[in-house]
């Protein structure tokens, strides 16, 4: 918890290792998290100067023996980082070389990741309630809106795109706040990016626009294609189901006639992020889900959300929303008619109540999905007021 990561460390975190240095700073290596893009890989730290600690953050490094794409890609997000200041954006502490490495270092956020509650509400029986979901894209709709505007000295767009919106980089925060983390994946215009490496397609693919997963005449993605993703997250929390990985648009893409427009049957792309298909399939899929098949997913889901969803979850970006803002409108207007207010409160108060319902159908053992591990680390290796 952040506001106590500044305290004396447990005993356990006394003698680890230091990952890095910089200055009189040592950066005391506390948990391996998961990799990152390319040969990057990422550590919980805990910054200490003397005998003085610091709050916990998490250090994407990669080393000397690195191939120069990783370390341009990770320069790349330090350029990003250090021009994003938004409260629910990971703050960025600089890029620093160490012996020939490269260290990213940058808050580390404690919290729920929404993977982690929908896995809750999955064990339990009952998804969280759509007041839940609606307030959380909520937020990432306004980050989302602040992502896209940013614009240069001058006024020009960044064109900043995510390009890994889905459950696992959505964190609420232990004050219900939310934040939406790893930009490790994001376009954006600035001068002297590194360039794409042919063939592998960067971020998240689970989640991806079509736009995104293959070719569509005339059409570039841009910020539309986030909130696509933004839209699949919705669909996954509300319903318990994932457009792609539903039986419906598997049966569809298996259709498709040699030639189809998307899809050719020699899309070379590999994915950069783990998946649980190839981007062939997945582009398959994006290319043959329906209006239908959405509306069989979400055949349990109040008018006016089935409507939002409806508006994200098209195939061609010129027909879904605008721009984020013009969403947060749509989904704050959803908000505002509940019988009660909803906010950052009512949010962590329902996910810690999934979290107890799910532990008393699984022990804690077989009820930790694997992020949990990574994104409560510091609870942990840390002692709380709790």
């Amino acid at each position: 918890m952040s506001d106590a990561d500044s305290r004396k460390p447990a005993p356990s975190v006394k003698k680890r290792p230091v990952l890095f240095s910089h200055g009189d700073t040592g950066y005391l290596r506390l948990r391996k998290l998961t990799h990152g893009p390319g040969e990057q890989k990422r550590f919980l730290c805990l910054p200490r100067t003397g005998d003085k600690d610091g709050p916990l953050v998490e250090v994407a490094m990669v080393t000397a023996s690195a191939d120069w794409t990783s370390h341009a890609r990770l320069e790349d997000a330090a350029d990003l980082g250090a021009l994003l200041s938004h409260p629910a954006i990971p703050r960025h502490h600089g890029l620093f070389q160490y012996r020939g490495g490269r260290y990213l270092v940058t808050e580390y956020v404690t919290g729920i990741s929404l993977n982690m509650a929908g896995h809750y509400g999955s064990v339990r029986g009952r998804q969280l309630s759509e007041a839940f979901t609606l307030y959380v894209a909520s937020s990432v709709a306004e980050v989302l809106s602040y992502v896209h505007t940013l614009t240069d000295a001058a006024g020009r767009p960044l064109g900043v795109l995510h390009q890994s919106v889905d459950p696992y980089n959505i964190i609420v925060k232990n004050d219900g706040t939310v934040m939406l983390a790893h930009f490790m994946s994001a376009a954006s215009l600035l001068p002297r990016r590194a360039p794409a490496v042919p063939f592998i397609l960067q971020g998240e693919i689970d989640f991806a626009a079509p736009e995104r997963l293959f070719p569509m005449p005339g059409v570039t993605a841009d910020s539309r294609a986030d909130l696509f993703s933004l839209g699949m997250v919705m669909l996954e929390m509300i319903t318990g189901l994932q457009l792609y990985g539903s039986d419906e648009v598997e049966q569809a893409a298996e259709r498709l006639p040699p030639g189809h427009p998307g899809y050719d049957g020699e899309l070379p792309w590999v994915c950069e992020v783990p998946s649980w298909t190839t981007v062939e399939q997945m582009a398959r899929r994006a290319a043959a889900f329906t209006p239908e098949h959405i509306d069989h997913l979400m055949r349990r889901v109040s008018e006016p959300v089935r409507l939002i969803l409806h508006k994200l979850l098209r195939r061609h970006p010129e027909e879904r929303y605008a721009n984020a803002a013009a969403l947060k409108g749509d989904l704050d207007a959803c908000l505002g008619v509940l019988d009660a207010p909803y906010g950052a409160r009512e949010a962590i108060e329902e996910v810690l109540k999934a979290r107890s319902e799910a532990l008393a159908v699984k022990g804690p053992i077989e009820l930790i999905p694997s992020d949990e591990v990574e994104r409560r680390a510091g609870e942990v290796l840390l002692p709380t007021n709790h």
